[in-house]
């Protein structure tokens, strides 16, 4: 029995997984989450993470501190102690691609190549946008990261941001997916308990920094209440500075808006389910310049929640424009979008996310991306 179980271990591809985790949660460190359980959870993996970010709420993503420098000499240590005693197949690594984590990032990529000489597997889960590409010292970080090596992009759309540092054969494709919380069953009950509803129920939920559009929404919501429109809008999110919050009790009470908009707090697990339960349309108008899928939206999907978003990144092809919710490019094209939501079929919604983004599909997907590149190191 001993012998078979330690063939079974030899067999193991071992992977080093590098890159930011919860908390603090948000969108990229919940996919990464996903993804290292997936492999950890898979029989054909032997796995170590080191976890990359040292933030420790919203508000300090992106800014430097003393504890963040700490830990890049501690995260450095970490990659070279595994990549000497682990001596990983391939190297998975989620990159941060703007500011202070692109520099510390880029910091971490030097070291593991000056210990290791197959290709790195990066997985973008953030743009590179242009005003960063035309910055030459970004630039110059761009091109020691990614050249030569290999990267997943969230759909197809996204390859144009790696300006051509990758050739077409060593990017991969592979949307983001989640976890079905919920049975057919559930959702049926659901759909029935929204139909008593009185109001209508708008939900947003990201990050509260403006750029995810909480205050487009909130520009939106006077339109609603001045066309006499019954409606609850919800808010849920970190927020990453005082002087935002303010801004946005400031237009709330300025508009008289107290009975219509209410901020939630940080919800996760059951709580968010809750209110994703009792809601009626996810409103995410963002404008993040990082923006590449949008988690949040099949995350609304898979409740059977139709959604309005922005036509930015990869959001257009992951809401079919009038089928499962709209595209929209304005305050004003999503006051109408609102307007006409009820006439989407829900069930629709979660259909589409099952068909193209479920935690079932991106197992498969992934083990199969994994096994292609170490096939392509020549380690299988």
């Amino acid at each position: 029995m001993k012998k078979s179980k330690n063939k079974t271990r030899k067999k193991q591809k071992k992977i080093l997984f590098l890159s930011p985790l919860p908390p603090p949660f948000y969108g990229s460190a919940m996919s990464s989450e996903m993804c290292l359980n997936i492999l950890k959870n898979s029989k054909n993996f032997d796995v170590k993470n080191i976890k990359l970010n040292y933030s420790k709420e919203m508000s300090d993503v992106g800014r430097i501190n003393l504890n963040k420098i700490k830990g890049i000499f501690k995260v450095k240590k970490q990659i070279k102690k595994e990549l000497k005693k682990f001596n990983p197949d391939t190297i998975y690594f989620v990159p941060a691609t703007s500011s202070f984590g692109l520099i510390r990032d880029y910091l971490f990529i030097k070291e593991i190549k000056k210990n290791w000489n197959e290709k790195i597997l990066f997985h973008l889960r953030s743009r590179i946008s242009e005003e960063d590409w035309n910055n030459p010292i970004f630039r110059k970080l761009y091109l020691g990261m990614f050249k030569g090596e290999k990267v997943i992009v969230l759909d197809k759309i996204l390859k144009k941001d790696l300006h051509g540092i990758i050739p077409d054969k060593n990017i991969f494709i592979l949307p983001n997916a989640i976890k079905n919380e919920i049975s057919e069953k559930g959702i049926d009950k659901i759909r029935k308990q929204r139909q008593k509803n009185k109001n209508f129920n708008i939900l947003f939920l990201s990050n509260m920094d403006e750029d995810k559009g909480w205050f487009k929404l909130l520009q939106t919501c006077k339109i609603l209440k001045e066309k006499g429109i019954n409606f609850n809008c919800n808010f849920i999110g970190a927020w990453p500075s005082n002087k935002e919050k303010n801004k946005f009790y400031s237009f709330i009470e300025k508009n008289f808006l107290q009975n219509n908009v209410k901020y939630l707090s940080i919800k996760t697990g059951k709580e968010k389910n809750n209110i994703l339960e009792k809601s009626d349309v996810l409103v995410f108008p963002t404008e993040y310049k990082l923006e590449t899928f949008g988690r949040v939206i099949i995350e609304a999907m898979m409740f059977s929640l139709p959604v309005i978003a922005n036509g930015i990144a990869s959001i257009p092809t992951t809401i079919q424009d009038g089928k499962t919710g709209f595209v929209v490019k304005n305050i004003k094209e999503a006051v109408e979008a609102i307007k006409k939501i009820d006439q989407i079929d829900r069930r629709e919604c979660r259909k589409w996310v099952e068909k193209n983004f479920t935690i079932k599909k991106m197992v498969d997907d992934y083990e199969k991306l994994y096994y292609k590149v170490l096939r392509k190191n020549k380690k299988l």
